[in-house]
């Protein structure tokens, strides 16, 4: 089996040599390195460059296509059976492409659907270890536990079908995968059109929702396989930096290009989906903002989320209680940082 490890870059010369050593450093696979290089102003390309291994692929860019369009860019490079996109500025542990190589194998028939993702450490920008991304437990359950795979003693793995992931995303608006970790046949990949480009911030999560619905089945190896790394100019930080709109009209965009005839399926209306958009990326979202104390973030979140589906907003309890709160000024800040702080206790 052939693994092609794609890799969209653009200006983290900082961190690009680090996240190749962590690739070129895996152990019994066959293995190709796929970077697209989004016109980079740093030295990124010379880095790659450097590293004169036979492995590695390098396409520029000559002109920044976005970040979305890129992905797809190094995902087009990819002549392997199975392929993972890694950000340039995380990192891979020793032995994660092993573990998965191990894993197709022993899936048999069921390797030519399969979608494998893993737990991550989060990692600064040292390298130095201060958190960890693990399953969630409304997306991953402990009834899809199995122990029939070749992992670690004590490594738990978690199976579901695809479709039925895909509706308990649907019902949370959550993503099931972590990017920098989730594996997946290339024949796949090219039956959903990859990601599209169709997104301005968040394109992994409607591209795994395809996955989802693509009649795949799903594997979680909660192990940190990989290291997802938090700095100033990471995808999260710009995302927080970009507002709140861009994030919202993404999760907006894929409530309604969910495909009827798939809903069908799953038994979801679009109804069901268009509460639960109002429910999480408004409600929670919102309060979540207001309990950092950014109200005007708070406000435009409430803005557009009774904008786009005012007749649920009107039904929705907690979009009325956000409301109140954002009017009362600093009180309502402290209100919301309180219901936030015992909302994450109870894990909800």
């Amino acid at each position: 089996m052939k693994l092609s490890v794609c890799i969209p870059n653009y200006n983290y010369e900082k961190y690009l040599g680090r996240t190749l050593d962590s690739v070129l450093e895996q152990r019994n696979v066959e293995l190709e390195v796929l970077i697209s290089d989004n016109a980079s102003t740093d030295g990124s390309v010379a880095i790659v460059n450097a590293k004169r291994d036979p492995r590695i692929k390098l396409s520029v860019n000559p002109c920044n296509v976005g970040f979305a369009g890129n992905l797809d860019r190094a995902a087009r490079l990819a002549s392997g059976d199975v392929m993972l996109m890694l950000s340039s500025d995380d990192l891979m542990r020793p032995g994660a492409l092993m573990a998965y190589a191990s894993l197709y194998e022993a899936l048999g028939a069921d390797a030519q659907r399969a979608v494998i993702t893993s737990s991550s450490d989060i990692v600064d920008p040292a390298d130095t270890i201060n958190g960890r991304i693990g399953p969630d437990a409304e997306i991953w359950r402990a009834s899809d536990l199995i122990h029939d795979l070749p992992v670690e003693v004590g490594v738990h793995v978690y199976r579901v079908e695809g479709t039925e992931l895909l509706r308990r995303c649907l019902a949370t608006m959550k993503n099931p995968f972590n990017f920098l970790a989730t594996a997946y046949p290339r024949a796949v990949y090219e039956r959903v059109g990859g990601y599209g480009g169709g997104r301005l911030i968040n394109p992994d999560k409607w591209f795994h929702w395809k996955l989802c619905g693509a009649g795949t089945v799903c594997y979680y190896v909660d192990a940190p396989l990989f290291a997802y790394r938090v700095h100033p100019n990471n995808q999260s930080a710009q995302q927080a930096a970009a507002g709140a709109l861009k994030y919202l009209v993404d999760e907006y965009a894929s409530v309604i290009e969910v495909d009827g005839k798939l809903l069908e399926q799953l038994g979801v209306s679009r109804a069901q989906v268009e509460k639960a958009f109002v429910e999480r990326d408004i409600a929670r979202h919102g309060l979540a903002e207001l309990a950092r104390g950014r109200t005007i973030k708070a406000r435009r979140i409430l803005g557009f989320g009774t904008a786009v589906y005012p007749g649920h907003a009107l039904r929705n309890q907690k979009l009325w209680a956000l409301a109140g709160l954002c009017a009362i000024g600093p009180v309502g800040q402290k209100v919301a940082a309180r219901l936030y702080d015992r909302k994450l206790r109870r894990g909800a």
